[in-house]
């Protein structure tokens, strides 16, 4: 018998004597507990587990990008043409391939949006089985965005040099496809006890970490692929098992809920990473719904800055409208 426990039990079966895998059927969420083992031998249970049961339909993966559709190209277009910052967007249902992107191909500073390349490079040279102490720091540059961790991370990658790491985890994003995004070096770790010494005014691009819309998309999706077996990260030889503990089950603890998030309804499971600054305000993450999963990028950049009010009500209403036109089943509508 193996019970799984979270507080009540969520599924029981008998099996014969002998080690066994067991394959419960549990609804979509997030679950934690402990499996149980009766028999003539005795009682055993496992450590605390917790697991997170993706909807049915989430096994899917189109090409990136697809086809557009006419309703969500209007609201995207919409939402950027409205936003008082420089912004882009970018969405696709990953079962049919239907999209839309609205100023998808600009260049923005990436802040921690691309600590997700990070992520995916620190796991590659892992082996697909990072260290304890390895897995610390990743836990604390994805879940609570720490840039202090991230550095850490971008120097191992690097030999010592966050230069290097940054020189490698771009090559890691070339061998994935994506030319237009590019990191330097660490981040600028500030600290107010002393004397501010740092550029005020520059070019918008002057800055360690650079990516776009349709970019964050397709890194986005190519992690969701190599989770569920598909390619994507698979092609750096990250198995979908590393794929999608090390990888897509930190990004689905993502602890900032102020952005993508809020713009659902509680509880459906979402794989994200956020990045803010002054003068950003960006999101981008996969969004597992029952009809198949939905990509979703907002970014925004104002060189005066962009308040959190304006930026994260611009991020949840792109995932709004993706929900809104793509939650279905991911038709693209008519004109």
């Amino acid at each position: 018998m193996a019970v799984l426990r979270g507080g009540r039990v969520i599924a029981r079966r008998a099996v014969p004597p002998g080690p066994r895998r067991i394959a419960l059927a549990l609804p979509a969420g997030r679950f934690s507990g402990r499996i149980e083992a009766r028999g003539p031998g005795g009682r055993a249970r496992s450590a605390p587990v917790r697991v997170i049961v993706l909807p049915r339909r989430s096994r899917v993966a189109r090409a990136v990008p697809g086809r557009r559709d006419p309703r969500l190209q209007r609201d995207l277009r919409a939402l950027v043409d409205g936003s008082p910052a420089i912004s882009g967007a970018f969405v696709q249902h990953l079962g049919t391939g239907c999209g839309a992107g609205a100023n998808a191909g600009a260049m923005f500073p990436a802040a921690s949006t691309l600590k997700t390349a990070l992520l995916v490079e620190a796991v590659r040279r892992a082996g697909g089985r990072p260290t304890a102490a390895q897995s610390r720091l990743l836990d604390q540059m994805i879940i609570s965005s720490d840039d202090t961790a991230a550095n850490a991370v971008l120097a191992g990658i690097g030999g010592g040099s966050t230069f290097t790491g940054g020189a490698r985890v771009t090559e890691t994003l070339r061998r994935l496809g994506l030319a237009r995004s590019s990191l330097r070096t660490g981040y600028i770790i500030e600290n107010q006890a002393r004397i501010p010494v740092r550029a005020e005014r520059q070019p918008a691009l002057y800055t360690n970490f650079i990516t776009t819309p349709f970019e964050l998309g397709r890194l986005m999706a190519s992690i969701h692929r190599g989770a569920a077996g598909l390619g994507g990260i698979r092609k750096l030889g990250i198995s979908r098992l590393s794929a999608g503990r090390e990888v897509l089950g930190r990004l689905m603890n993502t602890a900032d809920g102020s952005k993508l998030v809020a713009g659902l309804h509680p509880g459906v499971l979402t794989a994200h990473k956020s990045g803010y600054t002054d003068q950003v305000k960006h999101d981008s993450g996969i969004v597992y719904l029952p009809g198949g999963p939905i990509v979703v990028v907002a970014m925004s950049w104002s060189r005066a800055g962009v308040a959190d009010a304006s930026g994260n009500r611009f991020i949840a209403d792109v995932t709004r409208a993706a929900v809104r036109r793509l939650a279905a089943g991911g038709r693209c509508g008519p004109r």
